[in-house]
């Protein structure tokens, strides 16, 4: 149907065509001439009202929704280096040049409203500095999320435990290939549990307490009736602007105490302390980590390390990187300790998204000499 507006507009036309001799056409032709600019209205009218229809239907979802989640979310990230050298420390004794798929995850994450949440993450690389074969599907973080309010949040599942700034830090956020050899050793990783953590003092001030099994990822049995307890606070001391720019300064602290039945029977107990300061293109951060053994049968001992990290970013998307880093594998004897340097840099081809990682290791480890690697990493997050 034609509207009426454009009926009127059209009859006026030819009453203008008619009233003017000059155009000298006849009654014939101009009949023939407004049936065709009808029908080309009419088509018009038509193809708007297809248009419309088409732009009043919703989207198809890209994943179909198997509950009665309101939003549901499909990603991952890989990183993929390539590696030639020695063993700048202890976590490369043995290992040859190399290409390596170091992580290669997915996962899927969802809402319930506005106070549930989840998350399911495996990972399909190797998750692993040393040497392995037969990659196959690993369970990283395994979740619901209860977030009633910003400060009480309740986490149920596997997940990262309380304990190691740098530990915390997302994969993909590392500006630096891999993390220091102390927070490998030293920190607890992921762990069966339950958690509650929030920010207070208007947001100035996070926490995170938990307890868990204890005995490692992917480990739902508890060796024991104790669980490994663990809890991190960490504060904002100052925030604001010098010469310029603008900075911030954290400091943090954190602990956790586990009772062990197995090859190690006894209590651990680990602490550390943490800082990070950034200052327009300028970052230093610093963490120190140290656990103690006490062994039901036979002498106590300990392990501790530290951590320096430099990053400035020379351009939106370059930074230089460089850090040095210690650890002692027992600080009541000699002979095993490692001490690294590291500096690369950083490409931002796309922000964190796709991320290319260049950086030289070079160890000074007790355990076997001076070696140096060089590793390059190529991340692509979806």
């Amino acid at each position: 149907m034609v509207p009426p507006f454009a009926r009127s507009f059209v009859r006026c036309l030819t009453l203008s065509a008619l009233l003017t001799p000059a155009l000298g056409l006849a009654a014939s032709s101009i009949e023939e001439r407004l049936a065709a600019l009808e029908q080309q209205l009419a088509t018009l009218a038509r193809e708007n009202q297809t248009l419309r229809d088409q732009l009043a239907k919703p989207a198809a979802p890209s994943v179909t929704l198997g509950g009665k989640e309101t939003k549901l979310v499909l990603g991952g990230f890989a990183q993929i280096h390539a590696e030639t050298g020695d063993a700048p420390d202890s976590r490369y004794a043995g290992i040859h040049d190399r290409f390596t798929l170091r992580r290669a995850r997915l996962n899927l994450r969802g809402n319930f409203g506005r106070e549930w949440a989840f998350k399911i993450e495996s990972d399909f690389g190797a998750n692993t500095v040393g040497a392995s074969s037969g990659l196959r599907a690993q369970l990283t973080d395994a979740y619901v999320d209860w977030t009633p309010h910003a400060a009480a949040q309740v986490r149920l599942g596997q997940f990262k435990t309380p304990f190691g700034w740098e530990q915390l830090m997302p994969d993909t956020q590392n500006p630096f290939a891999e993390r220091p050899l102390v927070n490998d050793r030293l920190t607890v990783g992921r762990q069966i549990g339950l958690g509650l953590s929030g920010n207070i003092a208007g947001g100035r001030v996070d926490y995170s307490v938990g307890a868990f099994n204890g005995n490692g990822v992917n480990t739902s049995n508890n060796d024991n009736n104790d669980f490994m307890t663990a809890g991190r606070v960490a504060a904002k001391a100052w925030t604001g602007t010098a010469h310029g720019h603008k900075g911030a300064w954290s400091v943090g602290a954190n602990a956790f105490t586990t009772r062990d039945t197995g090859t190690f029977t006894g209590t651990r107990q680990g602490f550390g302390l943490d800082t990070q300061f950034t200052l327009g293109p300028a970052a230093l951060r610093a963490e120190w980590l140290r656990n103690t053994f006490d062994p039901v049968t036979g002498a106590s001992s300990a392990a501790d390390g530290w951590h320096l990290t430099a990053l400035y970013d020379v351009h939106p998307d370059w930074q230089l990187t460089a850090r040095y880093e210690t650890y002692d594998a027992n600080t009541a004897t000699t002979g095993n300790e490692d001490d690294t340097w590291v500096f690369g840099c950083n490409y931002r081809i796309n922000g964190s998204d796709l991320f290319l990682t260049l950086n030289y290791f070079a160890g000074d480890a007790k355990f076997g000499g001076h070696d140096d690697r060089l590793i390059g990493r190529f991340q692509i997050v979806f």
